[in-house]
């Protein structure tokens, strides 16, 4: 969505205006319902999340600041949301290749081009069983960055630290990431960035 229109809506969607919150979701849906997914790993856990997320989104319009994208602002409500509910119910978070459910959280939005690849290659299963391994906050990181396309800054605002913090998290997740795919394959590993 283009800046001047998104905040054209968004100053809509804080007079009232639902038609304009509802382009708004639209645009988001997919994103926010992968976001939650990938949290809960369960379909009505993370629509029950998204739908929490536009929730709390549509009460605190009024204050969000322009200084960041909506889908940024929304990201991070849901990925909160998602959490919260994952805590509540004290779901334990899966496998990126959860078996009962296989190709489900791709099927909600098309891949990203290095998440393709790695399917082309044969490798994006042990690739997600190996992220699975990695700590939450390095996972996320290397998910939006690597697999989500997401940029550092708004990738940053997302999981709400500063960029340098993401950045951290990413080296970190693709050493450790590198180490347990050598330990698994005994071939060595190349995570592009």
């Amino acid at each position: 969505m283009e800046t001047e229109r998104e905040q054209e809506l968004i100053r809509r969607a804080i007079q009232g205006d639902e038609n304009a919150f509802a382009e708004m979701v639209h645009a988001t849906q997919d994103l926010v319902y992968t976001c939650c997914y990938r949290v809960l790993r369960d379909p009505r856990a993370a629509e029950e999340a998204a739908n929490e997320a536009y929730l709390r989104a549509w009460r605190g319009l009024a204050g969000f600041r322009f200084q960041a994208k909506f889908s940024s602002w929304i990201f991070r409500i849901a990925h909160n949301a998602a959490v919260r509910i994952a805590t509540q119910r004290r779901l334990e978070t899966v496998s990126m290749d959860d078996e009962e459910h296989p190709g489900l959280a791709q099927a909600a939005v098309e891949e990203p081009s290095a998440e393709r690849r790695l399917e082309a290659d044969g490798e994006m299963e042990l690739v997600r069983g190996l992220l699975a391994k990695l700590p939450e906050n390095e996972r996320r990181a290397i998910e939006l960055a690597y697999l989500e396309g997401v940029n550092y800054r708004d990738a940053a605002a997302a999981l709400g630290c500063p960029v340098a913090t993401l950045k951290t998290w990413v080296h970190r997740g693709r050493k450790k990431l590198r180490e347990l795919y050598i330990e698994r394959t005994g071939d060595s590993f190349q995570v592009a960035g």
